[in-house]
Formats: structure tokens, C-alpha cells, sequence
């Protein structure tokens, strides 16, 4: 199960930094650091929060590729 959750952890991120690609350059790297600071800051949540944590991530990074 943990292989599993590192896999959505990982791919979420990627999405969302590819998403950032589209930016001009300076929001891009605003969105970027955002990113890796809130993903580094939950890195050593509990599982309850972890998965509001993503739910939340998938959900917005899913309406932004509406």
C-alpha cells in the first residue's frame, strides 16, 4: 500500500508542475515553489490528513485542466 501512495504522491506532483508549464515565468516559479513547499511541508503527516491532503490537490489540479 505505502508503493502506492508514493506513486499518487508523485504523479499528483508532476501534473501539477506540468500544469505551472503553461505560466509566464514568473508565476511559474511562484506555482512551483507554492507546490514543492506545501508537498514538502506534508511529507510527514498522518494518513487521515495525507488523503484530504491529496483529495483536495487532485480535485484542484483536475479543475484547472478543464
Amino acid at each position: 500500500m505505502p508503493g502506492m501512495h508514493v506513486s499518487r504522491v508523485h504523479s499528483l506532483y508532476r501534473r501539477i508542475l506540468q500544469l505551472h508549464r503553461v505560466l509566464p515565468p514568473d508565476l511559474k516559479s511562484l506555482g512551483d515553489q507554492c507546490v514543492k513547499d506545501k508537498f514538502r511541508r506534508h511529507k510527514t503527516i498522518g494518513s487521515d490528513e495525507a488523503q484530504r491532503f491529496l483529495q483536495e490537490w487532485e480535485v484542484n489540479s483536475q479543475d484547472r485542466c478543464l
